[in-house]
């Protein structure tokens, strides 16, 4: 882990997201009626999902995958036949088509996936994990576990289960402006 600097590139204990804080601050003082703590959320919540992508992808690493990758695999794995479209994919991963399709080639060069033409309909593409692939996951699953412990571990069960409910509320409101 690299150290944090300060405005003037000198050493921080302040936590990484310390300077987006401040900025905000500046930028409220400056704007009337600027939303500081809705643009601060915000920032917040990209900050999380940055920090937790690295700390993901240097598990990932080893195993030449990254969490983009290992994401689409998951969304396999968590189907009842362990397939997907690459449609469905990019709707479950928040990737575009082309960068699935990138994806697809990169697993299905290294033997964990295969890609094979729908029984419901040719013209449709099913990509499936093949047994390598599925024994990756599962090889992978308790070092990422042991990421999301260190990050969330803090949190009891009942204060997860409000963070999960509150992210949605969001969530839905996106999803309704979409």
């Amino acid at each position: 882990m690299t150290a944090m600097l300060d405005d003037h590139g000198q050493p921080s204990d302040e936590g990484s997201f310390a300077a987006a804080e401040r900025r905000i601050e500046v930028t409220r003082r400056r704007l009337r009626d600027y939303p500081d703590q809705l643009v601060r959320l915000t920032r917040m919540i990209t900050h999380l999902q940055k920090r937790h992508t690295d700390m993901a992808n240097a598990v990932l690493r080893p195993y030449e995958l990254n969490y983009v990758t290992y994401t689409a695999m998951m969304m396999m794995y968590g189907s009842e036949e362990q397939t997907a479209t690459p449609s469905e994919l990019s709707e479950a991963t928040g990737e575009k088509p082309t960068n699935i399709t990138r994806i697809c080639d990169e697993l299905l060069r290294k033997g964990l996936i295969e890609r094979n033409p729908s029984t419901d309909d040719r013209r449709r593409v099913v990509v499936r994990l093949t047994r390598e692939g599925e024994r990756l996951v599962e090889q992978v699953q308790p070092e990422l576990w042991r990421t999301l412990e260190q990050v969330y571990g803090g949190l009891s069960a009942a204060e997860q289960r409000q963070l999960i409910g509150l992210l949605r509320r969001p969530l839905q409101q996106l999803e309704r402006l979409a």
